[in-house]
């Protein structure tokens, strides 16, 4: 047998100067260094520990209950209002209610025989259940009967996907009938509003079983509450009105606890703490002032007792809302509201005033902004009158010549016409357009005179001046379009055509009109183009009153702790511009006087304080039954007293106050009433 020769394998050189490497050596370095990281790390980890479970022990205790724990809000009263002489507006009564909180581990079973013994004892309002709902509680009853309305090929559909869980839900409330829902007894429905109210979500939170519950259902419930698990007396607070109706559109209306959040303003509420059932401001002041009126909740831990019962405990005392005083006074607004209803009623059969239903009136102080009293009243269908005070920044009319202070104003600063220049007052003609002309021929006037006689004539020549025209009788206006811009400029400085920012919710601009025809230049100079409110008429005629300071008009004064009176806000006198022309303010100011003692104010002149004023009478029409347009024109008048050192501005506009044959300015005997009243209290 031959020998097989293994071929030799070389041992690999180690070089001259290097060492075998010593791969074990290594290994067991880097397994040491590895291993005292993870000690390094664990100790770490074992102090942490220690640190938390032992010595922070009773810190971290109390953030884990703060994170886990749940709480009940409980609202608080909201603030009251006060008229500025302190007599009450708007205050809380209290309101009883029934409340269900679902005990820990209750059965479907259950909560139905708690419903049928609320539904037993206690009287339910079942009143606004429709149709709708009781097919509801078909299906609730009787699943099976509902299951079997749908048909094979239909439950096929839905196996496939062809028909959504909602599309068979609809297919069983169609089929159901009207024959099925009779069976249904009082007391059954009333178990079911009872029970479905039970299951209100948030699952688990107080829900309102029973709202407005009387002292005699609350003695019962307190007296037998262990038969009814889970259910509790709690107090609601709700808004009341010592002055009735007087004010009621202004300062507005909150929402009702079943009500709750509006979905619109949902994520908005919810971000500042407001539970989902939290009654908010829905209108007027309660809404404009909701974060001073709401108070801070109440929190309630919650825990539960060995009978599945929560338990309720103040966790973190709420506050009630803050109290405000309003500008408002009281007196002279139901004085207001005693003339104006007054005068709506007279004028009811009047054949020459047979449109006329609607007046507005703003009573305000010029220097400081205060709004005293404000009144859109109103005459209903069955020829009632009311007040919708929220009309008189919302509604807006043609204002006539009661805005020919600001064209005079304009013309004096503009240098469109000289002091005591003489104007003749005589009709003009622009061509394919009637006559343009004033009440009455007035000859030679000036601007003391164009105001107190209420020219047009002279507003006509300085809006063609403005614009610069050249004026012959008959022939075509051509004028410089930016004059439509002076003017309303001029005007927004007086509060005209701008929003005056009172403190309420949703002022409107009223009318701008947008056709720049020369004539329309002219009959802009006299309020006949654009539209304005009566609370930009107060702004207006108080900037005169007050020496060209434009002051923002408020319906808050203060704000103060309901339990100290310690005031927490107060509403500033807010400056919105000033006119820079005293010269020619002081004219407009000096015609308006000139027009209570010798023009067609005159009949102001017989009261105890001297009171500047100027009248308005504006074009308005109004259709017939056959769509025919027929003259129905307003009447305005704009005055302040007293004259040396005003206190009171009012402005007062009628729409179609008169028909037919032209008849006396009511807002004259209004303001004359309104004044007397004030000067003499």
């Amino acid at each position: 047998m031959k020998r097989i020769k293994l071929p030799q394998i070389d041992r690999p050189q180690v070089l001259r100067g290097h060492k075998e490497t010593d791969y074990s050596k290594i290994l067991s370095k880097r397994l040491i260094i590895f291993s005292s990281i993870i000690l390094i790390l664990f100790a770490i980890l074992w102090i942490r520990l220690f640190n938390i479970q032992v010595i922070h022990h009773a810190e971290y205790q109390e953030k884990l209950k703060s994170f886990t724990q749940s709480y009940q809000m409980m609202a608080s009263p909201r603030g009251q209002m006060y008229d500025r002489n302190g007599e009450i507006l708007v205050t809380n009564t209290e309101r009883l209610a029934i409340v269900y909180f679902p005990p820990l581990d209750i059965d479907s079973e259950e909560e139905w025989k708690l419903a049928y013994k609320v539904a037993d004892t206690f009287e339910i309002d079942i009143s606004y259940i429709k149709a709708r709902d009781l097919k509801d509680l078909y299906i609730l009853l009787y699943p099976a009967q509902a299951k079997a309305k749908i048909k094979a090929s239909e439950w096929d559909a839905y196996n496939a996907g062809s028909l959504s869980d909602i599309q068979i839900y609809n297919l069983k409330i169609d089929r159901i009938t009207s024959l099925e829902l009779s069976e249904f007894d009082d007391r059954t429905i009333e178990a079911f509003v009872v029970r479905t109210a039970m299951r209100t979500s948030p699952y688990m939170s107080l829900k309102t079983i029973k709202d407005d519950a009387s002292p005699t259902e609350v003695a019962y419930l307190i007296e037998h509450i262990n038969q009814f698990k889970g259910f509790d007396v709690n107090i609601f607070f709700d808004r009341s009105y010592p002055q009735g109706s007087l004010l009621k559109g202004l300062v507005g209306s909150v929402t009702s606890s079943k009500q709750g959040l509006a979905s619109e303003n949902l994520l908005f509420y919810l971000a500042l703490g407001y539970s989902r059932n939290s009654s908010v401001g829905r209108s007027g002041l309660e809404l404009q002032y909701e974060s001073l009126l709401k108070g801070s909740d109440t929190a309630y831990s919650i825990s539960f007792n060995n009978d599945g019962l929560a338990l309720f405990e103040e966790a973190d005392l709420g506050s009630k809302g803050q109290d405000l005083t309003l500008a408002i006074d009281l007196n002279l607004q139901r004085k207001l509201e005693e003339i104006l209803g007054r005068v709506l009623v007279e004028v009811q059969g009047n054949s020459y005033r047979q449109f006329m239903d609607t007046i507005y009136v703003v009573a305000m102080n010029p220097k400081s902004g205060d709004v005293l009293s404000l009144a859109g009243m109103k005459t209903a269908e069955d020829k009632s009158v009311y007040n919708d005070p929220v009309s008189t920044y919302t509604d807006s009319f043609a204002a006539g010549s009661s805005i020919k202070g600001a064209v005079v104003y304009l013309g004096l600063k503009d240098g469109l016409f000289e002091v005591d220049e003489l104007i003749l007052d005589t009709p003009i003609k622009i061509a394919s357009t009637p006559l343009k002309k004033s009440w009455k021929n007035l000859g030679l006037v000036n601007d003391q005179t164009a105001l107190s006689m209420s020219s047009n004539v002279y507003m006509f020549h300085v809006a063609m001046r403005l614009g610069g025209a050249d004026y012959t009788f008959n022939g075509p206006l051509n004028i410089d379009v930016s004059a439509f811009d002076t003017i309303r400029s001029t005007f927004s400085e007086f509060g005209l055509g701008t929003l005056t920012g009172i403190d309420v919710p949703n002022e409107t601009l009223g009318y701008r009109g947008f056709s720049t025809l020369g004539g329309h230049l002219l009959d802009f100079a006299i309020g006949q183009y654009d539209t304005y409110t009566a609370i930009q008429l107060a702004q207006y005629v108080s900037t005169i009153a007050n020496d060209g300071i434009r002051v923002q008009p408020r319906m808050l004064l203060s704000s103060s702790e309901s339990d100290t009176q310690v005031m927490t806000y107060q509403n500033p006198v807010t400056v919105l511009s000033t006119l820079d022309d005293s010269f020619a303010l002081g004219r407009v100011q000096s015609g308006f006087r000139l027009c209570v003692t010798e023009g067609l104010c005159k009949s102001l002149s017989d009261l105890p304080v001297s009171v500047a004023a100027k009248t308005g009478t504006a074009e308005s029409f109004l259709l017939d039954s056959n769509g025919n347009s027929f003259d129905a024109p307003n009447s305005v008048v704009v005055s302040y007293a007293p004259y040396e050192e005003p206190e009171i501005a009012i402005s007062c506009a009628i729409p179609h106050a008169w028909n037919t044959n032209s008849q006396a300015n009511l807002c004259l005997r209004i303001t004359h009433e309104l004044y007397a009243y004030y000067f003499q209290n």
